[in-house]
């Protein structure tokens, strides 16, 4: 330990910084904890929802959803996403060439949570893997959410995943 770090803790000036410590970790929680855009965040915040949801419908008309997972380490992982609903069951996608943080975590623990409207769902992500439904997916996003406006002629792969709410 350096002669300057031995007398800052001997003198117990240390302490002075503990306001400042306190007004960082605030910082970080309020602001850290959602997403937003494409900034991730950890917890997510709202009412948890606690009655079976039958027909997710609703989400339907509501452009951005968030999702949270959990890292290998512990630490939530929260983002903002797509989703889609289809015969009353709830959707989520993702595309690109390699697969995003949020689908990592879910294939390696399928329990999540969503933060749909300022509600809290405890859910199950697993992957689509039948043909015919990743179909029917693509076309009720690229309804939804215009596609050809938002990628051009060029769209990218997606992958979709069904969610289960878990009561």
């Amino acid at each position: 330990m350096s002669k300057a770090r031995e007398q800052f803790a001997a003198e117990g000036r240390w302490m002075e910084q503990v306001p400042l410590l306190a007004l960082i970790a605030v910082a970080v929680w309020c602001v850290g904890c959602q997403p937003k855009d494409v900034r991730p965040g950890l917890w997510l915040r709202g009412d948890l929802v606690e009655e079976r949801v039958d027909d997710w419908g609703f989400a339907q008309d509501i452009e951005e959803i968030f999702i949270e997972t959990r890292a290998w380490y512990g630490i939530p992982h929260s983002t903002t996403i797509w989703c889609g609903e289809r015969s009353g069951k709830l959707y989520i996608g993702s595309y690109g060439d390699q697969k995003k943080t949020w689908e990592k975590n879910v294939a390696r623990s399928p329990e999540a949570r969503l933060a749909i409207a300022g509600k809290i769902y405890e859910v199950t992500v697993t992957p689509v893997t039948d043909r015919a439904l990743i179909d029917a997916l693509h076309a009720t996003y690229t309804q939804k959410y215009d596609m050809a406006e938002v990628f051009g002629d060029d769209l990218p792969e997606w992958w979709y995943y069904r969610v289960e709410q878990r009561i």
